[in-house]
C-alpha cells in the first residue's frame, strides 16, 4: 500500500479544495473583497471565482480521492490543477489589497506549492504509460500556445518600453506590473515550451510534464473565459470574442490529455522506498 508521504499530493488535495471553495465563496459574497480593487480587477477576479468554486475545488476534491484509490490518472490531472492553483494563488496573494481573505490565499498558496512538489517527486510518471501517446501533437500545440502568448504579452510590453509608458490595460487593474506577464514569461511559458520541445525530440521530461501541462491549460483556459463573462456582464473589457477563443483552447488541450490518460496503466503506484 502507498504511504503517506508518497500520497502526500492527494491527501492535501482535500484541505485544499476546501480552502478554494472558501476563497472564491468569498470573492463571490463578500462586498468587502474586492472593494479596494478597480472595476476590470474586481471582474477578472470574480470571474476567476466562479470557475474555481464550480470547476477547481470539485476536480480537486475527486482527483484527490480518486487518486488516494490509486488512480495515476488522477494523479496526474492533480498534478495541473495544483499547477493552476499555485498560479491563481500568487495572484490572489500579491495582486490583490489586504482583506479578511488574506490567510486563506496563504494557506493556499503554501499548500498548493507544497503538494505541486511532492507531485512532481512522486513516482517516476514515464513508466506509467503503456503505449504511443499524441507527442508531436501535443509538442505542436504547446509550443505554439507558448509563442502566441508570449508573443501577445510582448506585442504590450515592448511598444511600453520603447514609448516610455505603461502596457496598454496596466491603469484598468490598478497594479504597478501585469503579473500575469511576470508569471507567465518568466516561469511558465518557457516550461510550456521546455515540454513542447522535448515532445518533439522524444525526450523523458516532455512525456512526464506533457498530462500535468494539459491539465493545467484547460483550468486557466475556462479561468480566462470566466474573467471574460464577469467583464462583458459588467459592461467592459474583452467580449465573448476571448471567452470562445480561451473555451476552444480548454477543448483542445482536454482532447490530447485525455489521450495521453487513455495511454496510462492506471495500477496502484508503486510503494515509495
Amino acid at each position: 500500500m502507498a504511504s503517506v508521504r508518497s500520497q502526500f499530493d492527494a491527501w492535501v488535495s482535500l484541505p485544499l479544495a476546501a480552502l478554494v471553495a472558501c476563497a472564491a465563496l468569498g470573492g463571490i459574497f463578500l462586498p468587502s473583497t474586492y472593494a479596494r480593487e478597480t472595476a476590470s480587477w474586481a471582474a477578472q477576479g470574480t470571474g476567476m471565482d466562479w470557475v474555481n468554486l464550480l470547476l477547481v475545488a470539485p476536480a480537486l476534491a475527486i482527483a484527490g480521492v480518486l487518486a488516494l484509490r490509486g488512480s495515476r490518472r488522477a494523479r496526474l490531472v492533480l498534478g495541473g490543477a495544483l499547477l493552476y492553483t499555485l498560479y491563481a494563488f500568487l495572484l490572489y496573494t500579491f495582486e490583490l489589497h489586504f482583506n479578511s481573505l488574506f490567510l486563506v490565499y496563504c494557506a493556499t498558496l503554501g499548500l498548493s506549492f507544497y503538494a505541486l512538489l511532492a507531485s512532481l517527486l512522486q513516482g517516476d510518471a514515464r513508466t506509467w504509460v503503456r503505449d504511443a501517446v499524441p507527442a508531436r501533437v501535443t509538442g505542436v500545440f504547446l509550443l505554439v500556445l507558448a509563442a502566441g502568448f508570449g508573443l501577445l504579452w510582448l506585442g504590450q510590453i515592448v511598444p511600453a518600453l520603447l514609448s516610455g509608458t505603461d502596457p496598454a490595460g496596466l491603469s484598468e487593474i490598478g497594479v504597478f506590473t501585469n503579473p500575469v506577464h511576470v508569471l507567465d514569461l518568466s516561469l511558465l511559458l518557457p516550461a510550456v515550451a521546455l515540454t513542447g520541445v522535448s515532445l518533439l525530440r522524444g525526450g523523458v521530461l516532455g512525456l512526464a510534464l506533457a498530462p500535468l501541462m494539459l491539465s493545467y491549460t484547460v483550468f486557466m483556459s475556462l479561468a480566462t473565459g470566466g474573467m471574460a463573462v464577469v467583464m462583458q456582464a459588467r459592461g467592459m473589457g474583452w467580449g465573448p470574442g476571448l471567452a470562445m477563443v480561451t473555451t476552444g483552447i480548454a477543448l483542445v488541450s482536454a482532447a490530447l490529455l485525455v489521450a495521453f490518460l487513455g495511454q496510462v496503466d492506471d495500477r496502484r503506484p508503486e510503494v515509495a522506498r
